[in-house]
């Protein structure tokens, strides 16, 4: 037995802790005609990994796809870094059943950040869990981007130096395909400051482009 993906896991801490409109069942979905462009699958330009797992309790299969950075990635993806050592992205969605017979209502955005204790001490200063999208140099779009997860990762003589801190965000699905047909995409959450475009984007959509009704 296949246990749940760290991706479904993830949304369910989401909603625990979002507030409580956000905790509510999502709404339907509109109809295929009214929804942004699924961009059509072709080779994206990024370098995570996709993974697609079946949990056999919850009788429903999650598509998410993990994007690490390295030093040079990190640094164009979370600018004013707050002493950030480390960045992880992970996107993904979650359908009913083996096969998808209905689009996903949301897609959820982790992001995964270690930095020292105190940095991520002074961040929560900053941040009300909240992330900013700007697309396209638009207007911002705001949506619930709480903490749902900080782990201690490097610790020394008993004392936690370094901590791992998750943010999880939860996209309608019309919300996320205007992202993904975006061009230029950045986000803010306090004063921490995303760059998805390029990699990171390109990933996005090809998670987006994995969204094939089967009739």
């Amino acid at each position: 037995m296949r246990q749940a993906s760290p991706l479904l896991a993830v949304v369910i801490i989401a909603a625990v802790l979002a507030s409580p409109l956000a905790a509510q069942a999502p709404a339907s979905v509109a109809p295929a005609k009214a929804l942004p462009a699924i961009p059509a699958a072709r080779q994206f330009e990024h370098w995570g990994q996709v993974e697609l797992s079946y949990d056999d309790e919850e009788n429903s299969t999650s598509i998410a796809l993990t994007l690490p950075f390295d030093d040079k990635q990190r640094d164009a993806f979370a600018r004013r870094g707050h002493g950030v050592s480390a960045a992880e992205m992970q996107v993904g969605f979650v359908f009913a059943g083996k096969m998808m017979t209905a689009a996903p209502e949301v897609a959820t955005l982790v992001i995964k950040l270690t930095r020292p204790v105190q940095a991520a001490l002074d961040f929560d200063k900053t941040a009300v869990g909240d992330m900013h999208v700007v697309i396209d140099g638009k207007e911002p779009v705001v949506f619930n981007a709480p903490l749902v997860q900080r782990n201690a990762v490097n610790s020394a003589h008993g004392r936690i130096r370094d901590v791992q801190d998750t943010y999880a965000v939860v996209f309608s699905l019309p919300q996320f395909l205007r992202i993904v047909n975006g061009q230029k995409v950045t986000a803010r959450m306090g004063d921490q400051i995303f760059d998805f475009t390029g990699g990171p984007l390109e990933a996005m959509r090809e998670v987006a482009s994995r969204i094939v009704v089967t009739p």
